[in-house]
Protein backbone atom coordinates (compact mmCIF):
# COMPACT_ATOMS: atom_id res chain seq x y z
CA UNK A 1 0.00 0.00 0.00
CA UNK A 2 2.88 2.37 0.78
CA UNK A 3 4.25 1.79 -2.72
CA UNK A 4 0.89 2.80 -4.22
CA UNK A 5 0.87 5.99 -2.16
CA UNK A 6 4.39 6.82 -3.34
CA UNK A 7 3.45 6.32 -7.01
CA UNK A 8 0.28 8.42 -6.53
CA UNK A 9 2.38 11.19 -4.97
CA UNK A 10 4.81 11.11 -7.91
CA UNK A 11 1.91 11.28 -10.41
CA UNK A 12 0.55 14.40 -8.67
CA UNK A 13 4.07 15.91 -8.68
CA UNK A 14 4.48 15.26 -12.43
CA UNK A 15 1.04 16.80 -13.11
CA UNK A 16 2.11 20.01 -11.35
CA UNK A 17 5.31 20.04 -13.46
CA UNK A 18 3.20 19.69 -16.62
CA UNK A 19 1.06 22.67 -15.61
CA UNK A 20 4.20 24.76 -14.99
CA UNK A 21 5.97 23.86 -18.24
CA UNK A 22 2.81 24.38 -20.31
CA UNK A 23 2.30 27.81 -18.73
CA UNK A 24 5.94 28.78 -19.40
CA UNK A 25 5.59 27.59 -22.98
CA UNK A 26 2.50 29.75 -23.56
CA UNK A 27 4.22 32.78 -21.98
CA UNK A 28 7.22 32.26 -24.29
CA UNK A 29 4.91 32.04 -27.32
CA UNK A 30 3.22 35.36 -26.45
CA UNK A 31 6.55 37.12 -25.79
CA UNK A 32 8.03 35.64 -28.97
CA UNK A 33 5.30 37.21 -31.10
CA UNK A 34 5.99 40.64 -29.59
CA UNK A 35 9.77 40.39 -29.99
CA UNK A 36 9.43 39.25 -33.62
CA UNK A 37 7.46 42.42 -34.40
CA UNK A 38 10.03 44.59 -32.62
CA UNK A 39 12.86 42.79 -34.44
CA UNK A 40 11.22 43.42 -37.80
CA UNK A 41 10.81 47.13 -37.03
CA UNK A 42 14.42 47.48 -35.88
CA UNK A 43 15.65 45.71 -39.04
CA UNK A 44 13.71 48.09 -41.28
CA UNK A 45 15.06 51.12 -39.38
CA UNK A 46 18.65 49.80 -39.56
CA UNK A 47 18.33 49.05 -43.28
CA UNK A 48 17.34 52.64 -44.09
CA UNK A 49 20.16 54.13 -42.03
CA UNK A 50 22.64 51.80 -43.76
CA UNK A 51 21.31 52.86 -47.16
CA UNK A 52 21.69 56.55 -46.35
CA UNK A 53 25.24 56.07 -45.02
CA UNK A 54 26.20 54.03 -48.08
CA UNK A 55 24.80 56.71 -50.39
CA UNK A 56 26.89 59.37 -48.64
CA UNK A 57 29.94 57.14 -48.91
CA UNK A 58 29.39 56.75 -52.65
CA UNK A 59 28.88 60.49 -53.09
CA UNK A 60 32.22 61.12 -51.37
CA UNK A 61 33.90 58.16 -53.13
CA UNK A 62 34.61 56.73 -49.65
CA UNK A 63 37.12 59.51 -48.86
CA UNK A 64 34.98 60.55 -45.93
CA UNK A 65 36.05 57.43 -43.99
CA UNK A 66 39.81 57.85 -44.41
CA UNK A 67 40.29 60.03 -41.30
CA UNK A 68 36.98 59.35 -39.61
CA UNK A 69 37.44 58.31 -35.97
CA UNK A 70 34.69 55.67 -36.21
CA UNK A 71 36.55 53.86 -39.01
CA UNK A 72 40.15 54.10 -37.77
CA UNK A 73 41.86 51.11 -36.18
CA UNK A 74 43.11 51.86 -32.65
CA UNK A 75 46.62 51.20 -31.38
CA UNK A 76 45.47 49.61 -28.12
CA UNK A 77 45.53 45.85 -27.59
CA UNK A 78 42.45 45.29 -25.41
CA UNK A 79 39.40 43.90 -27.20
CA UNK A 80 35.96 44.24 -25.64
CA UNK A 81 33.43 41.44 -26.17
CA UNK A 82 29.76 42.17 -25.41
CA UNK A 83 27.84 38.95 -24.78
CA UNK A 84 24.04 38.67 -24.95
CA UNK A 85 22.58 36.12 -22.52
CA UNK A 86 19.29 35.65 -20.67
CA UNK A 87 18.35 36.61 -17.13
CA UNK A 88 16.79 33.21 -16.45
CA UNK A 89 17.50 29.60 -17.36
CA UNK A 90 15.25 26.87 -18.78
CA UNK A 91 16.05 27.86 -22.37
CA UNK A 92 18.02 24.87 -23.60
CA UNK A 93 21.48 25.52 -25.00
CA UNK A 94 20.88 29.25 -25.51
CA UNK A 95 23.33 30.37 -22.80
CA UNK A 96 25.72 27.41 -22.95
CA UNK A 97 26.50 28.07 -26.64
CA UNK A 98 27.51 31.64 -25.72
CA UNK A 99 29.71 30.35 -22.90
CA UNK A 100 31.41 27.90 -25.28
CA UNK A 101 32.13 30.73 -27.71
CA UNK A 102 33.67 32.83 -24.89
CA UNK A 103 35.83 29.85 -23.93
CA UNK A 104 36.96 29.38 -27.55
CA UNK A 105 37.93 33.05 -27.89
CA UNK A 106 39.81 32.88 -24.60
CA UNK A 107 41.67 29.74 -25.66
CA UNK A 108 42.70 31.26 -29.00
CA UNK A 109 44.29 34.20 -27.19
CA UNK A 110 46.54 31.83 -25.23
CA UNK A 111 48.98 33.83 -23.14
CA UNK A 112 47.41 37.08 -24.32
CA UNK A 113 44.15 36.50 -22.39
CA UNK A 114 44.59 39.81 -20.53
CA UNK A 115 43.83 41.55 -23.83
CA UNK A 116 40.19 40.37 -23.63
CA UNK A 117 37.50 42.14 -21.65
CA UNK A 118 33.90 40.99 -21.41
CA UNK A 119 30.65 42.86 -20.85
CA UNK A 120 27.53 40.77 -20.27
CA UNK A 121 23.98 41.83 -21.06
CA UNK A 122 22.00 39.32 -19.01
CA UNK A 123 22.37 37.85 -15.50
CA UNK A 124 23.41 34.38 -16.67
CA UNK A 125 26.39 35.71 -18.59
CA UNK A 126 27.38 37.98 -15.69
CA UNK A 127 27.26 35.05 -13.23
CA UNK A 128 29.33 32.92 -15.61
CA UNK A 129 32.02 35.60 -15.93
CA UNK A 130 32.10 36.21 -12.16
CA UNK A 131 32.51 32.49 -11.37
CA UNK A 132 35.45 32.20 -13.79
CA UNK A 133 37.96 34.65 -12.41
CA UNK A 134 40.22 34.26 -15.44
CA UNK A 135 37.79 36.47 -17.42
CA UNK A 136 38.23 40.23 -17.07
CA UNK A 137 34.86 41.98 -16.65
CA UNK A 138 34.55 45.49 -18.08
CA UNK A 139 31.51 46.52 -16.02
CA UNK A 140 31.21 45.16 -12.46
CA UNK A 141 27.47 45.90 -12.40
CA UNK A 142 25.07 43.41 -13.95
CA UNK A 143 23.20 44.71 -17.01
CA UNK A 144 19.84 42.95 -17.23
CA UNK A 145 18.60 41.72 -20.59
CA UNK A 146 15.42 43.84 -20.53
CA UNK A 147 17.09 46.81 -22.23
CA UNK A 148 15.11 49.89 -23.19
CA UNK A 149 15.96 52.26 -26.05
CA UNK A 150 17.33 54.81 -23.58
CA UNK A 151 19.61 52.22 -21.95
CA UNK A 152 20.94 51.18 -25.35
CA UNK A 153 21.65 54.80 -26.32
CA UNK A 154 23.57 55.41 -23.06
CA UNK A 155 25.46 52.11 -23.45
CA UNK A 156 26.47 52.91 -27.04
CA UNK A 157 27.60 56.40 -25.97
CA UNK A 158 29.78 54.83 -23.25
CA UNK A 159 31.26 52.34 -25.71
CA UNK A 160 32.01 55.03 -28.31
CA UNK A 161 33.69 57.20 -25.67
CA UNK A 162 35.82 54.27 -24.48
CA UNK A 163 36.77 53.49 -28.09
CA UNK A 164 37.81 57.10 -28.77
CA UNK A 165 39.89 57.21 -25.56
CA UNK A 166 41.73 54.02 -26.63
CA UNK A 167 40.42 51.95 -23.71
CA UNK A 168 39.99 49.14 -26.24
CA UNK A 169 41.13 48.69 -29.81
CA UNK A 170 37.93 47.05 -31.03
CA UNK A 171 34.49 45.96 -29.83
CA UNK A 172 32.74 42.71 -30.76
CA UNK A 173 29.22 41.42 -30.15
CA UNK A 174 28.55 37.75 -29.30
CA UNK A 175 24.93 36.69 -29.68
CA UNK A 176 22.65 33.89 -30.89
CA UNK A 177 21.13 34.31 -34.34
CA UNK A 178 17.94 32.37 -35.02
CA UNK A 179 18.32 30.66 -38.41
CA UNK A 180 15.06 28.75 -38.02
CA UNK A 181 12.83 27.56 -35.22
CA UNK A 182 15.07 24.53 -34.59
CA UNK A 183 18.57 25.90 -35.15
CA UNK A 184 20.49 28.81 -33.59
CA UNK A 185 23.92 30.03 -34.60
CA UNK A 186 26.30 31.81 -32.23
CA UNK A 187 27.79 34.80 -34.05
CA UNK A 188 30.75 37.05 -33.25
CA UNK A 189 30.21 40.36 -35.04
CA UNK A 190 32.45 43.43 -35.11
CA UNK A 191 30.85 46.57 -33.69
CA UNK A 192 33.71 49.09 -33.71
CA UNK A 193 35.64 50.20 -35.71
CA UNK A 194 33.21 50.27 -38.59
CA UNK A 195 34.30 49.14 -42.05
CA UNK A 196 32.72 50.03 -45.37
CA UNK A 197 31.95 46.31 -45.80
CA UNK A 198 29.44 46.59 -42.92
CA UNK A 199 27.22 48.67 -45.20
CA UNK A 200 26.05 46.14 -47.78
CA UNK A 201 22.47 47.28 -48.39
CA UNK A 202 20.95 48.46 -51.64
CA UNK A 203 21.33 52.07 -52.63
CA UNK A 204 18.33 54.35 -52.30
CA UNK A 205 19.42 56.34 -55.38
CA UNK A 206 18.14 59.59 -53.89
CA UNK A 207 19.84 62.92 -54.60
CA UNK A 208 20.39 64.37 -51.11
CA UNK A 209 20.70 68.03 -50.19
CA UNK A 210 23.05 67.85 -47.22
CA UNK A 211 23.36 70.71 -44.73
CA UNK A 212 25.46 71.96 -42.99
CA UNK A 213 27.99 69.51 -44.50
CA UNK A 214 28.27 65.88 -45.55
CA UNK A 215 30.91 65.20 -42.88
CA UNK A 216 28.79 66.51 -40.00
CA UNK A 217 25.71 64.63 -41.17
CA UNK A 218 27.78 61.48 -41.60
CA UNK A 219 29.17 61.77 -38.05
CA UNK A 220 25.65 62.47 -36.76
CA UNK A 221 24.24 59.34 -38.45
CA UNK A 222 26.95 56.90 -37.31
CA UNK A 223 25.87 56.85 -33.61
CA UNK A 224 22.29 56.36 -34.84
CA UNK A 225 23.53 53.45 -36.95
CA UNK A 226 25.36 51.90 -33.96
CA UNK A 227 22.28 52.34 -31.73
CA UNK A 228 20.07 50.69 -34.36
CA UNK A 229 22.58 47.87 -34.86
CA UNK A 230 22.83 47.11 -31.14
CA UNK A 231 19.04 47.31 -30.80
CA UNK A 232 18.54 44.91 -33.72
CA UNK A 233 21.02 42.42 -32.28
CA UNK A 234 19.39 42.72 -28.85
CA UNK A 235 15.96 41.85 -30.26
CA UNK A 236 17.52 39.08 -32.35
CA UNK A 237 19.08 37.58 -29.23
CA UNK A 238 15.80 37.95 -27.31
CA UNK A 239 13.88 36.27 -30.13
CA UNK A 240 16.33 33.37 -30.07
CA UNK A 241 15.98 33.14 -26.28
CA UNK A 242 12.18 32.91 -26.29
CA UNK A 243 12.27 30.42 -29.16
CA UNK A 244 14.75 28.24 -27.25
CA UNK A 245 12.65 28.47 -24.08
CA UNK A 246 9.45 27.62 -25.97
CA UNK A 247 11.05 24.52 -27.53
CA UNK A 248 12.65 23.53 -24.23
CA UNK A 249 9.35 23.79 -22.35
CA UNK A 250 7.53 21.92 -25.12
CA UNK A 251 10.01 19.02 -24.86
CA UNK A 252 9.84 19.11 -21.06
CA UNK A 253 6.03 18.86 -21.23
CA UNK A 254 6.20 15.90 -23.61
CA UNK A 255 8.72 14.14 -21.35
CA UNK A 256 6.55 14.80 -18.30
CA UNK A 257 3.55 13.27 -20.09
CA UNK A 258 5.64 10.17 -20.89
CA UNK A 259 6.73 9.86 -17.25
CA UNK A 260 3.12 10.28 -16.10
CA UNK A 261 1.98 7.55 -18.52
CA UNK A 262 4.65 5.16 -17.19
CA UNK A 263 3.73 5.97 -13.59
CA UNK A 264 0.03 5.31 -14.25
CA UNK A 265 0.92 1.92 -15.77
CA UNK A 266 3.05 1.07 -12.73
CA UNK A 267 0.27 2.27 -10.42
CA UNK A 268 -2.29 0.03 -12.15
CA UNK A 269 0.07 -2.96 -12.04
CA UNK A 270 0.77 -2.46 -8.35
CA UNK A 271 -2.95 -2.05 -7.67
CA UNK A 272 -3.80 -5.25 -9.54
CA UNK A 273 -1.05 -7.10 -7.67
CA UNK A 274 -2.38 -5.85 -4.33
CA UNK A 275 -5.97 -6.81 -5.20
CA UNK A 276 -4.89 -10.27 -6.38
CA UNK A 277 -2.90 -10.78 -3.19
CA UNK A 278 -5.89 -9.79 -1.02
CA UNK A 279 -8.21 -12.15 -2.95
CA UNK A 280 -5.76 -15.03 -2.48
CA UNK A 281 -5.56 -14.30 1.26
CA UNK A 282 -9.37 -14.34 1.53
CA UNK A 283 -9.62 -17.62 -0.39
CA UNK A 284 -6.89 -19.25 1.70
CA UNK A 285 -8.63 -18.04 4.85
CA UNK A 286 -11.93 -19.59 3.74
CA UNK A 287 -10.18 -22.83 2.87
CA UNK A 288 -8.59 -23.04 6.31
CA UNK A 289 -11.96 -22.49 7.99
CA UNK A 290 -13.39 -25.52 6.20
Amino acid sequence: MSNLKEIKRRILSVESVIKTTEAMKMISVVKLRKTKDLLLQSKIYLDYIEMILLDILLIENKKITEKNKYFLEKKGKIQLFIVFTSDRGLCGSFNSSIFEKIHDIFQKKGNLHNECMFLSIGKKGFDFLCKNRKYVIYNKNCIESNLSNQKIISLVSELILGFFKNKFSSIYLIYNHLKNSLFQETIVEKFLPITAKDLKKKILEISYILEPSQKKIFNFLIPKFLNAKLLKIFWESTTAEYTARMISMHKATENAYDIKHDLILNYNKERQTTITKEILEIISGLESMK
